[in-house]
């Protein structure tokens, strides 16, 4: 039997991404082209579970990109961590849509345990009390960032002595 590995997938906001919203930049293709490489050779050794807040950008391409990949028939999973209710609310249409659709065709989509959620009513940062509780839980993680620009849940995985692997936004290159 294969043995699990869990990596979260956390980037910095995807204004701070120089091609935005745009998905159709080839750098945005050859992004998820590379997470897509990434998630089937992990797969190869392992059950890999690909875990993200589903935040605009990113980590909703991730997740879609290991949906993608386990309908290949790889041993991929997908797990989100909804940081709240409201996350979608100002989301154009289709984005909610595809949103939604990768809660619904997920792995699974837990509610973060009781002592996370404490956290978010007490200090209104729902995004920090979800990658808390993936940091917590993940195996490695993949940090996409832009330029000197880094996710904030980077200081959690470290403090967790997480391996991190660094995907540059604008390069495509990949460090550890």
């Amino acid at each position: 039997m294969k043995s699990e590995v869990i990596c979260a997938v956390v980037s910095v906001p995807v204004e701070k991404l120089r091609y935005k919203y745009n998905e159709a930049e080839d750098i945005v293709v050859r992004l998820k082209l590379k997470l897509s490489s990434i998630f089937q050779q992990s797969a190869a050794d392992t059950v890999f579970t690909v875990i993200s807040n589903g935040e605009f950008g990113v980590p909703l391409w991730s997740l879609e990109t290991a949906l993608a990949v386990r309908g290949l028939g790889q041993s991929v999973k997908a797990e989100i961590f909804v940081p709240c209710d409201e996350q979608d609310e100002c989301w154009a249409e289709d984005w909610r849509d595809r949103y939604y659709k990768v809660i619904e065709t997920a792995d699974a989509a837990p509610a973060l345990p009781l002592e996370y959620t404490d956290l978010c009513s007490k200090t209104e940062n729902f995004y920090d009390a979800a990658d808390r509780y993936m940091m917590t839980i993940c195996d490695m993680v993949i940090a996409v960032t832009a330029g000197e620009d880094e996710p904030d849940a980077l200081v959690y995985a470290r403090d967790k002595g997480k391996p991190i692997m660094y995907i540059d936004a604008n390069t495509l290159e990949v460090g550890q």
